[in-house]
């Protein structure tokens, strides 16, 4: 019950009593009447002070906050962020940098899924976790793959140096060529990514014991006497010829220890490698 409505009980039961009490002089005397009514007004008083001490509210501790006309907005959920992905249609490579000019790191093997994990600033990669080695990455073109998920939270990075290309050959028998003596052909390819100008090859004769060498700034190609002058320099990717002049002795299945060296410039200047081998005519 409010206390409104429990005050306006006590008034209406106020009211009843007087008129009980108005009705109640016409039977009693004057003094009667006079006594009477002053009992029950005392009595109706004290009624109704212990009833509104009854409905009063207890006090409480915790401040009631007072209204606010502005709603307060219904929690909304977040909906959590699509991990972004790299799914592979086709094998391809995946380098240290964007591009072929960087190492191969790993192969990508079609149908695998990669974690994409940051952004390069050369169009068209991505850059992906390597399965099974936490922390180690490499650069993916995006060519031969579908991304999916959200990347644009993903840190970006700046291609890393370009390496400086190689110096590297091949180098194997080809075959045993003689103008005057016996003179063991090499073919030597550059797999490297600079141009050699001039070679050395050296030859012993493990049975014989007899040695010889030679030099020049050709990888031309020998036909007995004759000689195809087209191989002046060895491009990156080309194949050339090297030869060690002049063994006296028929080498045919004797095993003979070769190292070849090849120059970025002429006459064995500039940077060199060499690279040994043992072979048998």
């Amino acid at each position: 019950m409010t206390r409104r409505s429990a005050i306006s009980i006590l008034l209406a039961t106020a009211m009843v009593s007087m008129l009980a009490a108005c009705n109640f002089q016409f039977a009693l005397p004057a003094g009667e009447v006079d006594r009477a009514s002053t009992e029950t007004l005392a009595a109706l008083a004290t009624q109704v002070a212990g009833t509104l001490q009854a409905v009063a509210p207890e006090p409480s501790d915790t401040p009631i906050p007072p209204a606010s006309d502005t709603p307060t907005p219904p929690p909304t959920s977040i909906p959590p962020t699509q991990e972004a992905m790299a799914r592979v249609n086709e094998n391809t490579n995946c380098r240290t940098g964007p591009g072929t000019v960087y190492d191969h790191d790993f192969t990508a093997l079609k149908g695998s899924a990669l974690r994409i994990v940051g952004r390069s600033t050369v169009p068209d990669y991505v850059i992906v976790e390597i399965p099974g080695e936490p922390g180690h990455t490499c650069h993916l073109w995006t060519r031969y793959v579908d991304v999916s998920g959200d990347l644009s939270s993903l840190p970006v990075s700046t291609p890393p140096p370009t390496p400086t290309p190689g110096l590297q050959f091949t180098i194997s028998y080809a075959y045993l060529e003689g103008c005057v003596g016996w003179d063991p052909g090499f073919k030597v390819v550059n797999t490297g990514g600079v141009t050699f100008r001039s070679q050395q090859t050296k030859a012993k004769d493990t049975v014989t014991l007899m040695t010889t060498q030679d030099s020049g700034d050709v990888f031309d190609k020998r036909n007995g006497c004759l000689v195809d002058t087209s191989i002046p320099m060895l491009d990156p990717g080309m194949t050339g010829y090297v030869y060690a002049n002049t063994l006296v002795a028929d080498p045919t299945g004797h095993a003979l220890e070769v190292t070849v060296k090849l120059c970025t410039g002429p006459g064995l200047s500039g940077t060199c490698v060499s690279q040994s081998i043992t072979a048998t005519p």
